[in-house]
Parts: structure tokens; C-alpha cells; sequence
């Protein structure tokens, strides 16, 4: 979902739209975390400049600073916008709840280049705080709704009360970071048939 920055420059040149309207300055700053995001998803983080993004976005630098400081909080902003939250309403049972999740977000990584992003991305937070910032945030969204999941689930009865939630969640959790570390996308086939395991696994005895 590109949108066409030549065009949305242009609308505000000629004044179809006024500059420094709150309309004008939603869709600039749109085309400019999308053409951020297909630099990266092209090029990778290190390899993309804020000269690369104003050219690319047919921008100027400055447009860009006034909305983000640094190339750091762009590409953090990019990211968001692209990878949305995590969660799962309550759907009647811990496996559908946890198919949901893990699907969502591995269905991201199945596009092309995210994966290889999303490595670089966690290479660069090990020296940058704003990038290790976001991966935490991240981490912690992804791990409160399987715990949410877990926990409705042991009060439906899908679940046994006596399950270690932290473990559980660590268990699942860690099944989106494997995917990041082994740079391997996860089809929905394993997806349902790890689902299935876990599932089995976080059951009450005799459930």
C-alpha cells in the first residue's frame, strides 16, 4: 500500500489541497513511512539513508526532520505502521486464540524482504537504544496477548490452572523469534500443526 507521493506533492503545489493542511500533512507523512518501509524492505536498515528516503519520497530533508528527528525514529515509526498490534479477541478456545495470534504476526514475515528487515533491524538495536526500545515494546505487545490467551483459557477450562504462564508464553513467543533468527517463514500448515501441539500440550488432563 504505496501511495503516490509525485501526486500528493503535486495536489499540494497547486493548491488543490491548502499546504500545511492536517490532510496534506497525513498524506505526506504517509508516503514518506511507506517509501521509509520499501527502502528498507529493499536495501536494509544500514544500507538506507535519509537522503535515499527524501529522494525517494520526493521530499525535501527538512520535511522529513520536522516530523522525525532522526533516521532512527523514522524507520521506528515505518515499522509501526507495518507491523500493527497483536491480539486476539476472545474466539471460544486457547488454540483458535493462538492460531490467530501467531498468524498474524508470521503472515507479516511471509512477505518478501521482512524477514530479512526485521533481522536487521535486530542487529542495529544491540547498539541503539531507540531500535531496542521498539523491539521491547514488540516482544512485551506479542507476550501480553498470549497471556491474555492463556489466561482465558484456564478460566474457560481449556487449560490447565496449574500451567506455568510464563513458560507457555515463552514456548509461543519464541516461535515468532525463531523465524527472525533462522530467517525461515512459517506456513500456516506448521503454524496449525505447532498450534495443535501446544494445544495438547496446555490441556487439562483429562480435557
Amino acid at each position: 500500500m504505496t501511495i503516490d507521493s509525485e501526486t500528493d506533492v503535486e495536489r499540494t503545489r497547486s493548491g488543490a489541497t491548502p499546504p500545511g493542511s492536517d490532510e496534506t500533512n497525513v498524506r505526506v507523512q504517509e508516503t514518506i513511512l511507506d517509501t521509509t518501509y520499501d527502502l528498507l524492505i529493499g536495501k536494509g536498515y544500514a544500507e538506507v539513508t535519509t537522503d535515499d528516503i527524501a529522494a525517494a519520497a520526493r521530499v525535501s530533508k527538512a520535511t522529513i526532520y520536522r516530523h522525525w528527528q532522526t533516521k532512527q525514529e523514522l524507520v521506528v515509526a515505518a515499522a509501526r505502521r507495518h507491523f500493527g498490534r497483536v491480539d486476539a479477541p476472545d474466539l471460544g478456545s486457547f488454540a483458535a486464540e493462538i492460531e490467530l495470534i501467531l498468524e498474524h504476526r508470521l503472515g507479516d514475515y511471509r512477505e518478501p524482504g521482512t524477514l530479512r528487515l526485521v533481522g536487521s533491524l535486530v542487529g542495529a538495536a544491540a547498539s541503539d537504544p531507540q531500535l531496542l526500545a521498539v523491539f521491547t515494546e514488540w516482544v512485551e505487545l506479542l507476550s501480553r496477548a498470549i497471556r491474555r490467551a492463556i489466561q482465558r483459557g484456564i478460566a474457560r477450562g481449556d487449560v490447565q490452572p496449574e500451567v506455568d504462564i510464563v513458560a507457555l508464553e515463552t514456548v509461543i513467543a519464541g516461535i515468532v523469534a525463531r523465524a527472525v533468527v533462522a530467517q525461515h517463514s512459517v506456513t500456516t500448515t506448521t503454524v496449525n500443526s505447532i498450534v495443535a501441539l501446544i494445544s495438547k500440550a496446555a490441556a487439562p488432563p483429562n480435557g
